[in-house]
């Protein structure tokens, strides 16, 4: 089995080819989800922030049904209630399913970086659908001083602008 590790002041990503982990998503979206939803509860502080896309397969032809589970941080970047900040139950989540177009939509604000700043603030994907492999990435913003050449180039970020409050992509299933 061949192990792709990147690593990323306190993070670390691995892609682990053949494995269940990569075959499978860790989370996924029940059936009756709605493909547009809310992050953050209402007055949650924070900059509002639209984020919306397609699910598309390796051709371009969108996909429904698609299972998404995206979370994130709070504006301060932390994950739970401070000072405790756990990953594997973030507060601030939301599970989708793509349209019949692949389309999905959801509403909640620009997380923070991690306390300390030296990890870019993100929001975190995890996609899938039958048949194809997962897609698990994290959404970085461009003009961040904490993003790296490293992650233009890498498949497990997607350097995004910010325009007029939003933020849109492309979700690629192979």
């Amino acid at each position: 089995m061949r192990r792709t590790c990147i690593r990323l002041a306190f993070v670390i990503l691995c892609a682990c080819a053949g494995s269940a982990a990569a075959q499978s998503p860790i989370h996924e979206a029940p059936p009756s989800a709605p493909s547009t939803g809310r992050v953050v509860p209402r007055g949650e502080p924070g900059q509002a922030l639209h984020v919306s896309g397609l699910v598309v397969d390796s051709g371009g032809k969108p996909i429904a049904g698609a299972s998404l589970y995206v979370y994130q941080t709070d504006h301060e970047g932390y994950y739970g209630v401070k000072p405790a900040s756990d990953n594997r139950n973030p507060r601030l989540k939301v599970f989708l399913r793509s349209d019949a177009q692949g389309a999905w939509s959801f509403d909640t604000i620009k997380p923070g970086a991690y306390p300390g700043g030296q990890v870019p603030a993100h929001i975190h994907f995890e996609v899938s659908a039958p048949g194809l492999a997962p897609n698990v990435f994290e959404i970085v913003f461009a003009g961040e001083p904490s993003v790296t050449s490293m992650m233009q180039t890498n498949p497990a970020f997607s350097v995004r602008p910010i325009e007029n409050g939003r933020v849109t992509e492309r979700i690629v299933l192979r």
